[in-house]
């Protein structure tokens, strides 16, 4: 399942806005979204994002409502200031939060939602936001 939902999350944030063709998100950080962990000495600034956990609700008709919590960390060099890491939070909360996403297989729906959205803090040499989505869905396979 995890890996599903990364899957899921990768192709979401990476997705392209409307007819525009573009996408905030990759725009800021180029192509450097990672999931679990950014290789070393990696260009800043990034995301990292990992699936965290999940949770299953089972229904008398056989479906399952699954939460999965997404943890989120952008990283940005401290010289580029806090307002720029902020900015690339804003964006990466734009871009995904209540976006659906169709790429789960045997989910009729699901929606990524934001739980928290954190503030940029100083951690030695660069900046660092974390934030949680969560990608909710209704997994019906049991009942086909």
């Amino acid at each position: 399942m995890s890996v599903d939902v990364s899957r899921a999350f990768y192709s979401a944030i990476r997705s392209v806005v409307g007819d525009t063709g573009t996408n905030p998100v990759r725009t800021s950080v180029g192509d450097r979204i990672f999931a679990m962990e950014a290789p070393a000495s990696s260009a800043l600034p990034l995301l990292v994002f990992s699936v965290s956990g999940s949770t299953s609700s089972n229904y008398f008709d056989g479906s399952s409502l699954i939460e999965a919590t997404v943890d989120v960390s952008l990283f940005g060099k401290t010289e580029a200031g806090v307002d720029a890491l902020a900015l690339i939070e804003a964006q990466v909360f734009a871009h995904v939060h209540d976006q659906n996403v169709t790429s789960l297989p045997n989910f009729d729906r699901a929606k990524i939602r934001s739980v928290s959205r954190g503030t940029p803090t100083i951690e030695g040499e660069y900046l660092r936001v974390d934030s949680t989505f969560i990608i909710e869905g209704l997994d019906s396979s049991a009942t086909s």
